[in-house]
């Protein structure tokens, strides 16, 4: 999604969280057990080790000595809108991280707590000061009144629709080449968006999800990407066909794992992580390829994908545009 790695032992995750795996998806059941058993010293793309099913015993003690430390600065306006509407209640922490914490809310969703930088996630929250190591632990509950919002700046996270305002040979010289496990998928995702085809593209974009290695599989990166552009150069295609949404949105709860659900469900409904806002609304060829880049260093491949992803799509709508 994109989304979106970070950091777990001594590896680089670009500051978004994982969420426990589900069950893998029939197809690539091999690819996870292949994941999960080398976990230790493997790249996972985006996602991470699972999540102790019981917190240390000290957690709880722990946690509540630093819930007054936790000032937002900076979230997605609907963030902010979930959060207050469970402001009594409380989530689970999943998981803890260098650099992002994941918990899971009231109502169901991810929110993942980060420190200073671009949102990396359309659903992350930006901590004045990310807790310090050891202060917070899986299991830990936090509710709604552990955060200061008080001079949090709430950013529109949609993709606002509109024209490309760069040469897409600039895109094309940051981007480097889609991972191989996803690259016949996302050649017959680009071959769909080009027809406009809505069977073709649901189908294409169904057989990407819980496609590759790791627990954000590079497929779903690819989709993110490809979605972003929808949703700025042809977001009425979307609007009146509401199919592709919903069939969309249901292979995401079913056929990955967590966290990319949570990024594919916000893709869908036009909502990304500034990373991905940044390439896709650039104003220049120099802008494009400065924003393309930072985006392709996110994790080993996740960043890349995603960017492989917005590439294809824009290549296919331009020929489908016929321009």
């Amino acid at each position: 999604m994109m989304p979106f790695a970070m950091r777990a032992l001594d590896r680089d995750w670009g500051g978004a969280a994982p969420l426990l795996p589900q069950t893998p998806p029939p197809h690539s059941m091999a690819v996870h057990a292949r994941t999960a058993a080398s976990s230790a010293d493997c790249d996972w793309g985006g996602a991470a080790s699972l999540l102790p099913q019981t917190p240390p015993p000290h957690s709880m003690a722990v946690g509540a000595s630093i819930l007054a430390t936790l000032r937002v600065t900076r979230l997605g306006s609907l963030t902010r809108a979930r959060a207050h509407r469970a402001p009594s209640l409380a989530g689970r922490v999943h998981s803890v991280f260098e650099r992002a914490i994941n918990v899971l809310w009231p109502d169901g969703r991810l929110l993942t707590l980060q420190g200073r930088g671009l949102l990396v996630a359309p659903f992350a929250m930006e901590l004045s000061r990310f807790p310090e190591r050891g202060t917070v632990a899986p299991g830990m509950s936090l509710s709604g009144a552990a955060f200061d919002w008080t001079a949090a700046e709430c950013i529109d996270l949609h993709m606002p629709p509109g024209p490309l305002d760069f040469p897409l040979d600039a895109l094309r010289e940051a981007a480097r080449a889609t991972s191989p496990s996803i690259a016949p998928g996302a050649r017959a995702l680009e071959l769909a968006l080009a027809s406009r085809d809505g069977g073709a593209v649901v189908a294409a974009a169904r057989a990407l999800i819980g496609l590759g290695e790791g627990l954000t599989p590079a497929g779903d990166d690819c989709l993110v990407g490809a979605l972003a552009v929808l949703h700025r150069l042809a977001p009425e295609w979307l609007a009146n066909d509401p199919q592709i949404t919903e069939e969309l949105a249901a292979a995401a709860r079913t056929r990955t794992t967590d966290i990319s659900r949570d990024f594919l469900l916000e893709a869908l409904a036009g909502r990304f992580a500034e990373s991905v806002l940044v390439v896709v609304t650039a104003e220049s060829a120099l802008s494009v390829r400065r924003a393309a880049e930072r985006l392709a260093r996110v994790g080993a491949t996740s960043g890349a994908d995603t960017l492989a992803g917005i590439g294809l799509a824009c290549r296919a709508l331009k020929r489908g545009s016929g321009a």
